[in-house]
């Protein structure tokens, strides 16, 4: 079984936003439905500019749309990470754009500091 491994968090960003929706097209029309719709969630709500009617109209949906993968999924899927996306339109309504509260910049930054270390015995993953 082929494992996704050494990702950073921008990586499984494009991959559920751009990768996985394609995945899904092979599903019943219903499934896939939910799914894309979830993707198309997320990169709306990282788009550069954010409008404001959009903002709510996803807010509103969103509900929808995990109330929806709810039935489709077992109930040992979901937990409290699931209900996240229910707050991240409201989030930002408030903060504006996403890409100023990444934290991509610093992972980048960190794993070149990590790649400047001599001593490789001080050259360990992060405990979290």
């Amino acid at each position: 079984m082929t494992k996704l491994q050494n990702l950073k968090s921008h990586d499984y960003h494009i991959f559920m936003e751009t990768l996985l929706p394609i995945a899904f097209s092979a599903l019943l029309d219903d499934v896939s439905e939910q799914l894309v719709a979830l993707g198309e969630f997320f990169k709306n709500l990282c788009a550069n500019v954010l409008r404001e009617d959009l903002i709510m109209d996803m807010h509103s949906k969103i509900a929808l749309i995990l109330c929806k993968l709810e039935t489709i999924f077992p109930l040992a899927f979901w937990n409290i990470m699931e209900h996240l996306p229910v707050h991240l339109a409201q989030d930002a309504y408030l903060g504006g754009p996403v890409h100023y509260r990444w934290m991509y910049p610093f992972e980048r930054f960190f794993h070149w500091l990590k790649q400047q270390v001599k001593n490789k015995s001080r050259n360990r993953k992060a405990p979290w």
